[in-house]
């Protein structure tokens, strides 16, 4: 499988925050070959280990979050429409005409309801409705409804996936599921010999939400040292005013008071020997990612950000640079090969 058929296969799985676990089994088809254990726990956290073979050998965490941005069910209408609420940061701006799913106990397609133009106001074209006021339109009776999909049913954007030009790939959940493929291979691509240690790659639960399944999953590893891959917002013509890495400029390496100095650095080292493309993104304060809760989880766990440039992020079609999601899926491969990085922060 290439690496771009294993970002939309697991792109493809649904698994917006809370429902991280429906699609266990799908997931560990995909991707558990390639690992020697799995794991899952109460949260949902999805947590996969490449042993090294030697004892007491440093523990190497990689993260990337599963879940992914979405809606859930509040009302059930006459005519087939249902009303939702947003889980995590869903852009608004984008869902009048939107294809979704909502899981229920079938899968139901829908559309968000767009009123057509002809039959709008001036003020009408000017202004977005609230999420609370959007309807999705199914179909299907209200009593056919309310048997399938109870309030509080999980809905998704429909898995729709393109090919641009450039090798530029659009769709659905790339946040975070195509760093996801990147570290799978990324760690897949080292042979067990040459791991620095026993690499523990956390597909994390609950990101969009708080981050707290990345919190939690800290303290039941407790890692050495710890990788954690996210995107990071790409250079677009509306947004002039800040810095963003443009597509084909690789990695982003964030430098930040919440991720650790020393291996963020060694990081960078990485990508300079390594002869992998890298831009330095600068971050303040939090990282909005789980960079920031592993640094204070357990005992605090040195912890360093590469991010893969993403623009449209939280709609249903995020695009994506292959050529970076391969130089990050290289940064994986010599960050859990780097026998420095180990000596200074394993066991």
């Amino acid at each position: 499988m290439t690496l771009k058929e294993l970002i939309v296969s697991l792109a493809g799985i649904m698994s917006v925050s809370g429902n991280e676990r429906k699609n266990r089994e799908a997931l560990q088809a995909l991707i558990g070959g390639v690992f020697d254990e799995y794991r899952t726990d109460a949260l949902g956290n999805h947590l996969f280990i490449k042993k090294c073979g030697r004892p007491n050998a440093p523990r190497i965490l990689v993260d990337t979050h599963f879940d992914e941005i979405g809606m859930m069910v509040t009302d059930i209408k006459e005519g087939g429409f249902v009303t939702v609420t947003n889980i995590g940061g869903v852009d608004t701006r984008i869902l009048p005409a939107s294809e979704v799913i909502i899981y229920g106990k079938e899968p139901i397609y829908g559309v968000f309801a767009a009123k057509a133009p002809h039959l709008s106001t001036a003020a009408d074209m000017e202004k977005l409705p609230p999420l609370s006021e959007m309807l999705i339109d199914t179909g299907y009776s209200k009593e056919e409804l309310e048997e399938l999909c109870p309030l509080g049913t999980p809905v998704g954007f429909k898995p729709i996936y393109a090919d641009l030009l450039n090798e530029r790939l659009a769709g659905k959940a790339f946040d975070d599921k195509a760093c996801g493929a990147c570290a799978v291979y990324g760690i897949d691509a080292v042979q067990r010999r040459d791991l620095a240690g026993d690499v523990y790659f956390l597909f994390s639960a609950y990101e969009e939400t708080g981050m707290t399944g990345a919190r939690v999953a800290g303290f039941g590893i407790r890692p050495d040292y710890a990788l954690v891959l996210d995107v990071t917002h790409a250079s677009v013509p509306e947004a002039k005013d800040r810095y963003l890495p443009e597509f084909g400029s690789g990695v982003a390496v964030a430098a930040s008071p919440i991720t650790n100095r020393k291996l963020t650095r060694m990081v960078t080292d990485l990508c300079k020997s390594g002869n992998v493309p890298f831009t330095v993104d600068a971050c303040p304060g939090s990282t909005g990612t789980n960079a920031t809760v592993l640094g204070i989880s357990a005992d605090g766990i040195p912890t360093a950000l590469c991010s893969l440039p993403l623009k449209s992020m939280h709609t249903s079609a995020e695009v994506l640079s292959m050529e970076d999601a391969r130089a990050l899926s290289r940064v994986v491969s010599l960050f859990i090969k780097s026998k420095e990085i180990s000596e200074v922060f394993g066991k």
